[in-house]
C-alpha cells in the first residue's frame, strides 16, 4: 500500500512540475525569458547543480548555450560547440539522450568549463530538443543532489525538451510576425509616397509622414477627418470611389494636389492607387499616392522636343524641295529663265543646315559619353569665321540684317576638328540671327587675347536673365517667353561639349533687352608654327 501512495506522490508530483513548466510558456513571448524559467523548474525539480539548454545557430551551424542556471552559469552562457563535440554535440548529432554517470571517465565529455572554473562535473544527463523530428538544441543537467539521476529523469526531461521546442518555436514564430510588422511600419512611415488607410466610410485612420509634409497640416488636424475633404478631390467622384473599393474593386486614377505654401512646387500630379486591406483585423482601404510629376515633365518635354526637331528640320527641307521643285520644272518645260545654279545652291544650303541638326544630335551623345573621335588639324581661325558667315549670310539677308565681321590679322592658327569648330561658330551666328529682330545687327569678332584665341558673337535679341546663364547650354534648354523663336535647344549644349572637348571654355555675356555676347576660347598650341590650315587650302 505505502508503495502506491509513494507511486501516486511521485505522479502528482511529476504532473505538478510538468503542468508548472507548460504554464512558463505563456508567462513570455521572450525566448531567454522562457527558457531561463524553464531551466529554473528542471534544476529545482532534479535537484542539481546546474542546467542548460544549446541552440543550433543556423547561419555558422554551431550549438551556442543560450541559458544557463546553478553553477558555473557565466561561464557557460555563449559557450560554442561543434556537432558532435562534447556529449551535448554529440547528443545533438545523433538526436539520442545520452547519461553519463561519471562525466569526466567519458571520452567525448567536453572539460574546458571545468578547467576554467572551480565546478566540477561529475554525473550528466543531455536530451535533444527536437522540431518536427530534426534536433534544434541540447538540454544538461549536471550533478543531482542524490548523486545519480533516477530511472524516469531522461523520460522527463524529454517531455521538458518538447516543452522547450515549443516555446523555441513560438518565440521564432512570434519574431518573424514581429519583423514583418517592423518591415511594414518601417515601409509605411519611411516611403517618399504619401499612403493613407481609411475606414470603409472614408475617414482617415492612419497616414505616413509624407502625408503631413505634402498637405502642410499637423497629425492631429487629420486624424479621423472625411478623406475627401483633404485633398480638395471633387467629393461626388471621391465617394463614388470609396463605394467601388468597398465592393473589391481595384482603382488607379492620376490626380493633380495643389501644393500648400511655400513648398517648391506649385502642382503635384499623382499616379494613385486605392484597394480594400486587412487593417489590424478589419476591412479598411489604402490609397497610395506616387509622384510622377517629373515623369509628366519629361513626356511634355519630349513631346516638345518632338515638334522642336520636326519644326527645324522641316524649314531647311521645304527650301531644299521648293529649290529643287523649281529646278525639276525648268529642266522638263526647258525654261533657261530660271536662275538654275542659285536654286541649287538655296537647295544645298538646306541640304547643309539639315546636316548640321543631325549631326549635332548624334555627336551630343557621343560626346556626352566621351566617346567622340575628333580629328584634330591645324585650323585658321579666321576661315571658321568666314566659311560660317558665308553659310548664315543668306538667312541675315532675308531678314535685312546686318552681319559685321571683325577678324584680327594674323591670327594664329588653333589645333582642333575643322568641321566641328565651324559648326560651333555657325550655330553662334545662327542663334545670334534668330534672336535679333528683322533689320537687327550681329557682329562677329575673333582675336587673339594671351595664350589663346577667342570668338564672339554679339546680337542685337532680348537678352538673358543671369539666373538662365548657365542653364543655357544645358541640353533641350530653351528661353521662356520667347515664342516666336523656334528651336531643338540642342545648339548650345553641341557647342558647349565641342569646345570643351578642346579644351576650352564657353560663356555668355548680357543685358536684359540689350542683346547678349556669346564667347568661346580655344588654347594655342605652344611651339607650332602657323602654316595654312585645311579650310584655307579649299
Amino acid at each position: 500500500m505505502k508503495d502506491e501512495v509513494s507511486a501516486l506522490k511521485a505522479q502528482v508530483r511529476e504532473l505538478t512540475f510538468l503542468h508548472e513548466t507548460s504554464q512558463v510558456l505563456t508567462a513570455s513571448l521572450d525566448l531567454d525569458d522562457v527558457l531561463r524559467s524553464i531551466m529554473t523548474q528542471v534544476r529545482d525539480y532534479f535537484q542539481v547543480e546546474a542546467a542548460s539548454v544549446a541552440l543550433l545557430e543556423e547561419e555558422t551551424g554551431d550549438l551556442v548555450f543560450r541559458v544557463a542556471v546553478g553553477q558555473a552559469s557565466k561561464e557557460v552562457v555563449g559557450l560554442r560547440m561543434r556537432p558532435g563535440e562534447g556529449i551535448a554535440g554529440w547528443v545533438f548529432q545523433t538526436g539520442q539522450p545520452e547519461l553519463v554517470p561519471v562525466a569526466h571517465a567519458d571520452e567525448r565529455f567536453y572539460t574546458g568549463v571545468d578547467d576554467s572554473t572551480d565546478f566540477r562535473t561529475h554525473t550528466m544527463l543531455a536530451v535533444p530538443v527536437k522540431v518536427e523530428g530534426r534536433a534544434i538544441g541540447v538540454i544538461e543537467a549536471l550533478n543531482p543532489a542524490a548523486g545519480a539521476f533516477d530511472a524516469d529523469a531522461q523520460r522527463l526531461l524529454l517531455a521538458v525538451a518538447d516543452l522547450a521546442a515549443v516555446a523555441i518555436n513560438n518565440a521564432a514564430l512570434y519574431e518573424r510576425v514581429w519583423q514583418a510588422e517592423r518591415r511594414y511600419e518601417s515601409l509605411f512611415c519611411e516611403s517618399t509616397d504619401p499612403i493613407v488607410v481609411l475606414d470603409l466610410d472614408g475617414r482617415i485612420l492612419d497616414f505616413n509622414h509624407r502625408v503631413v509634409e505634402l498637405l502642410g497640416r499637423a497629425r492631429e488636424q487629420l486624424d479621423g477627418v472625411d478623406f475627401c475633404d483633404v485633398l480638395g478631390m471633387n467629393r461626388e467622384q471621391c465617394r463614388l470611389a470609396i463605394q467601388q473599393i468597398r465592393r473589391d474593386q481595384y482603382l488607379k486614377v492620376e490626380m493633380r494636389l495643389q501644393m500648400p505654401a511655400p513648398s517648391s512646387e506649385d502642382l503635384l500630379i499623382l499616379e494613385t492607387t486605392m484597394a480594400k486591406i486587412n487593417y489590424g483585423g478589419r476591412d479598411a482601404i489604402q490609397w497610395v499616392g506616387h509622384d510622377v510629376s517629373e515623369r509628366v515633365a519629361l513626356e511634355q518635354m519630349r513631346e516638345d522636343l518632338t515638334h522642336m526637331i520636326v519644326h527645324d528640320l522641316r524649314n531647311p527641307l521645304g527650301s531644299m524641295m521648293s529649290g529643287l521643285q523649281l529646278v525639276q520644272n525648268a529642266l522638263i518645260e526647258g525654261d533657261s529663265s530660271l536662275p538654275l545654279v542659285k536654286l541649287l545652291s538655296i537647295a544645298m544650303r538646306g541640304g547643309r543646315k539639315m546636316f548640321r541638326l543631325i549631326d549635332s544630335l548624334l555627336d551630343l551623345g557621343r560626346m556626352e559619353a566621351g566617346e567622340m573621335d575628333l580629328k584634330r588639324t591645324m585650323v585658321s581661325p579666321a576661315a571658321l569665321a568666314q566659311d560660317a558667315i558665308e553659310q548664315v549670310h543668306p538667312t541675315v539677308l532675308s531678314r535685312d540684317q546686318t552681319l559685321t565681321a571683325e577678324i584680327a590679322s594674323d591670327l594664329p592658327e588653333v589645333l582642333a576638328d575643322a568641321d566641328l569648330m565651324l559648326r560651333v561658330v555657325a550655330n553662334l551666328i545662327d542663334n545670334a540671327v534668330k534672336f535679333s529682330p528683322v533689320g537687327g545687327q550681329i557682329t562677329v569678332r575673333v582675336e587673339r587675347v594671351g595664350e589663346e584665341v577667342r570668338f564672339a558673337v554679339t546680337d542685337s535679341g532680348p537678352g538673358i536673365p543671369p539666373e538662365s546663364r548657365q542653364r543655357i547650354f544645358d541640353r533641350f534648354v530653351r528661353l521662356e517667353g520667347i515664342e516666336d523663336v523656334k528651336g531643338t535647344g540642342i545648339g548650345l549644349a553641341f557647342c558647349k561639349l565641342a569646345v570643351e572637348a578642346h579644351e576650352g571654355r564657353i560663356w555668355v555675356e548680357s543685358e536684359v533687352g540689350r542683346g547678349a555676347t556669346f564667347y568661346f576660347a580655344l588654347p594655342l598650341e605652344a611651339g607650332v608654327e602657323t602654316r595654312p590650315s585645311s579650310l584655307e587650302a579649299e
